[in-house]
């Protein structure tokens, strides 16, 4: 058999490529087996990818799983759209951007056709005057007056059809307007709990800190971990662990200003956004917001069995000039991690600690 039709797949310069995949490939059917999670196309390729160590971030989001122990499909479609995904919103954006050019070739016709509406009318007019002007009699001129009562009736009738036609068209730009800003907001949302996810905390924390600089204002970064959630998850099953984390949820929701912005960050974790706040205020608001989830009794849905005391801890930390994103995150995450240090059900800023009696 001749080299040309040698199966690619034979051929030395890709069989270590080849090998490659199946051993990622392998690795990938391995932790699926491991961690009992369903092999789902969006789980295979996130596992795949992180076998293959192609892209950092999932690296890193793949990681902070796989420490938890165990972790819901939600949770991994979640990490998939956010490092590997995003195409239903790109497609949705591509096709209302399709409409759109639609409906502008739309009105530059209409605009066109009446365009060559108005030079038709004046060319008649014209040719009417010419007409009068060149005779003696008033038989021209009364040939005119009906020309000019049917011109002027056919440009009134192509007119109103192009109004109709532009109106028609601002309808449906507006109605595109409105579905774009539908998909923009959907991307910026966390599914399950409808609060803000990570891409719109990371893009509003950005901002909240130029702000901060620029008018030398207050600025304070909570980050938030329910308490045990491993084990609720594997006690009472996922479904109830997705409840308690739109609880959560609401609970902070209920308790923060317009200004400020709740987002979930990952898996069990959220984040909370308060400009213009102090940290003693920022503390006491947060350790508001720790009582209320401590205080809550959750029972399961039909057998009112309960599902016991449902904490969080809490890391709370203060920007200061030329301080970054990241900074300010580490901090408000060394806070969180001494809070379940020491003890769990805390708030850790540095000013208070609180704890529940």
């Amino acid at each position: 058999m001749s080299d040309s039709k040698t199966p690619v797949f034979q051929c030395p310069e890709h069989q270590q490529a080849f090998a490659k995949s199946y051993a990622h490939a392998n690795s990938a059917c391995e932790l699926i087996t491991e961690y009992g999670t369903p092999p789902l196309p969006n789980t295979f390729a996130l596992m795949y990818a992180y076998a293959a160590q192609s892209d950092e971030s999932v690296v890193i989001a793949v990681n902070e799983m796989l420490e938890r122990g165990s972790f819901s499909q939600y949770e991994i479609d979640q990490v998939y759209n956010m490092h590997l995904g995003g195409s239903d919103d790109a497609e949705k954006r591509e096709g209302i951007g399709r409409e759109v050019e639609q409906q502008l070739s739309s009105v530059l016709d209409l605009v066109g056709t009446g365009v060559e509406n108005s030079d038709q009318f004046e060319l008649a007019l014209k040719q009417i005057q010419q007409a009068v002007s060149n005779s003696d009699s008033t038989a021209p001129v009364s040939a005119a007056i009906t020309r000019l009562l049917s011109e002027n009736q056919r440009m009134s009738e192509q007119s109103h059809h192009l109004i109709e036609g532009l109106q028609e068209s601002k309808r449906q730009i507006e109605r595109l307007q409105k579905e774009l800003e539908t998909v923009r907001n959907e991307s910026l949302r966390d599914p399950l709990t409808k609060i803000y996810n990570r891409r719109a905390f990371d893009m509003r924390l950005s901002a909240e800190i130029d702000s901060a600089s620029k008018q030398q204002s207050e600025l304070c970064l909570a980050i938030a971990d329910l308490d045990h959630f491993k084990r609720v998850n594997d006690t009472f099953g996922h479904r109830v662990g997705d409840e308690i984390l739109k609880i959560f949820a609401s609970v902070i929701t209920s308790n923060i200003k317009g200004q400020d912005l709740v987002a979930r960050y990952g898996g069990e974790e959220f984040a909370i956004i308060l400009p213009a706040t102090n940290l003693t205020a920022a503390t006491q608001l947060i350790d508001r917001i720790r009582v209320q989830m401590s205080e809550r009794r959750l029972v399961l849905k039909g057998t009112k069995t309960p599902i016991g005391d449902i904490t969080a801890s809490f890391g709370l930390a203060r920007f200061s000039p030329g301080t970054s994103s990241a900074d300010l995150i580490e901090q408000a995450d060394k806070k969180l991690y001494l809070a379940k240090s020491n003890g769990r059900n805390r708030v850790e800023s540095g000013l208070l600690d609180s704890h529940a009696a």
